[in-house]
């Protein structure tokens, strides 16, 4: 099910105090309009009716899409997830439970898995392009879906989030994915997830694992 509730937000520009509709619990399947509002960012964007200061607000949400079977715990504040060190596996067989700290980290989860990707191998594939000799421009890489390049080609789209709030996008293409992919595939499989736990894979998921099966220094 879904679940909103009202709070009072103080304007942090003129102090105006508004209601504000938060959704502590989005299942897809039952609101599925919900899923535009929460990918282009109104679902969670404060406007204020007096001076017209806008922002984000950040608040814990449980994600449910119940077609693809997975559940996304977002908490900004590293509140944890419901029921969690409670093994769910007999409730929740077949799903996936992701944690996650922002609402870009969200949306991208529900971009990998509804293009039928697997999250582990995305991360180490971003973690490869992150330390290729090409790199990528600075900022936190994102999968943002499939496009179509050079030719037609269809590509995988990433969006790369500086720090001073510019987005780029950049792409490669997906029999590149694939290709190294497959080279990546004995890192991803070794790190077996248990079933019916919450599990935060995520850059620093990737960087660890990485290194674990990088060759040691030589004497």
């Amino acid at each position: 099910m879904s679940q909103s509730s009202e709070i009072t937000i103080k304007c942090p520009e003129c102090g105006a105090e508004q209601s504000f509709t938060a959704w502590n619990s989005l299942n897809v399947g039952l609101n599925p309009e919900k899923k535009t509002a929460l990918k282009d960012g109104s679902l969670t964007r404060f406007s204020c009716e007096s001076c017209g200061h806008s922002s984000e607000i950040g608040y814990p949400m449980l994600y449910h899409d119940p077609e693809r079977q997975f559940m996304v715990w977002l908490a900004n504040d590293g509140a944890e997830p419901p029921f969690a060190g409670t093994a769910l596996g007999d409730v929740l067989a077949g799903y996936r439970l992701r944690w996650v700290t922002s609402r870009n980290q969200l949306v991208e989860k529900t971009h990998i898995f509804e293009n039928q990707f697997d999250d582990q191998t995305m991360e180490l594939f971003k973690a490869s392009m992150a330390a290729s000799p090409k790199g990528v421009p600075e900022g936190e890489l994102l999968f943002a879906g499939l496009g179509k390049g050079a030719e037609d080609a269809v590509e995988l789209q990433f969006a790369v989030l500086a720090e001073g709030g510019t987005t780029q996008f950049i792409g490669t293409t997906r029999e590149a994915f694939e290709d190294t992919a497959e080279l990546l595939a004995p890192i991803a499989n070794s790190a077996l997830l248990e079933i019916g736990q919450w599990h935060r894979i995520d850059a620093a998921w990737a960087n660890s694992l990485l290194e674990g099966h990088l060759p040691g220094p030589t004497a």
